[in-house]
């Protein structure tokens, strides 16, 4: 074969791959485009049945499919549970408990551990007891500059065992003032069972099948997390964080972001693209914006979204809000996300334009008899 040939040849075979390629990349866009077609589609699915969650003093809406938990409920120091419990077997609990108590011995080993037992029962339809118990008095010296100084510190466990509708909840703290004890009962009467999780109809603080009354204030340090997940997309989660009263922390979260790209190496670097770093202003409230793109070390690929407001010390309507959504988790190691980036993105726009204040819209009241209908002694005003 003469030389002309074969370059001739050479130079059609190179044709011929750089086709193959060219082919197989347009191929690969074509069924990405699919790819992301099916996602937005689904996306339009999940999105046209939402439901509103309370938690906090806001409502966010999630697809009709999303499973969620409201864990880690806390105000005023106290921690707070909810469980389904029959009426009789919250009693027979509650006695239980109550001899508990006062068999336990006292730190000096008396019989003084049970220091108050409260009956509860409030206009919620709540019910049940307040125990004190396991007063500790701790004395000594410290050092205080150049100086020893004596102290004493006190501290009673206290908690409440009560119930209604259906429902059992505890709340507790196991080292609390004694000087603050009256704070569990205020607290306590605040209470109104919500077992089908409705919106309130008065402003409050919701928790899981619970909420509390307003007024509660700021230096309650009301808390309470959400997390939740989409069968359909079972990579992908949500967070939700609430905390009111805390001092802001030093640094935004989009500064924190800067400090900690300057860490990374060229490597890493490589592998993170930031999609979004801003402010964003949801539900009248400012805060920052953080959307990134992530390729993992296993060459799957994910990515975080994230909104976060510093919060203030003395208002509750604008406590420490942490709101994230991410894609690629995976049991044991990161996997790709199972939605294209552009779909991802407008589920995270759809589900955070939703976040809103929790404004109660108050129930209907029956009108009174009309005087025409009834006669002045039996008129009857509805109860509030």
């Amino acid at each position: 074969m003469t030389r002309p040939l074969r370059n001739r040849l050479g130079a059609l075979f190179a044709a011929l791959a750089f086709a193959g390629v060219a082919a197989s990349l347009v191929a690969g866009q074509v069924r990405e485009a699919e790819a992301a077609h099916r996602d937005q589609a689904d996306v339009a699915r999940m999105t046209t049945n939402m439901k509103s969650v309370c938690i906090g003093r806001f409502l966010i809406d999630l697809p009709q499919e999303t499973r969620l938990e409201l864990r880690g409920p806390r105000i005023d120091g106290f921690d707070i549970s909810s469980f389904d419990e029959p009426e009789a077997a919250f009693y027979v609990r509650l006695a239980q408990r109550e001899a508990e108590l006062r068999a336990t011995p006292d730190q000096f080993g008396g019989n003084k551990n049970l220091r108050s037992v409260r009956e509860v029962k409030t206009d919620n339809g709540v019910i049940g007891k307040i125990f004190v118990h396991g007063h500790k008095v701790t004395e000594g010296t410290r050092n205080r500059g150049l100086e020893l100084e004596h102290y004493r510190d006190e501290g009673v466990a206290i908690e409440a065992m009560v119930h209604g509708h259906g429902m059992s909840f505890a709340v507790a703290a196991g080292d609390y003032n004694p000087d603050n004890i009256e704070d569990l009962p205020r607290l306590v009467a605040k209470l109104v069972p919500n077992p089908r999780n409705q919106i309130p109809t008065e402003p409050g603080f919701c928790i899981d099948r619970a909420w509390f009354r307003d007024p509660l204030t700021a230096d309650q340090g009301e808390e309470i997390m959400m997390s939740a997940q989409l069968p359909s997309h079972p990579d992908i989660e949500f967070l939700t964080i609430l905390a009111a009263g805390n001092k802001p922390s030093r640094q935004s979260l989009l500064e924190r972001s800067a400090d900690t790209d300057a860490r990374l190496t060229l490597a890493e670097r490589w592998r993170i693209s930031t999609l979004r770093a801003a402010p964003r202003q949801i539900a009248g409230i400012t805060g920052d914006e953080l959307v990134t793109r992530y390729a993992e070390m296993n060459d799957t690929v994910g990515y975080s979204f994230w909104w976060e407001v510093a919060g203030t010390v003395d208002n509750v309507l604008v406590p420490h809000f942490v709101f994230k959504m991410t894609t690629g988790e995976g049991d044991q190691e990161p996997v790709s996300t199972s939605m294209s980036e552009d779909a991802a993105m407008a589920l995270w726009d759809k589900i955070t334009s939703s976040i809103r204040f929790h404004t109660p819209v108050p129930a209907k009241r029956a009108r009174p008899a009309s005087p025409d209908n009834a006669s002045a002694k039996s008129l009857r005003l509805p109860e509030a």
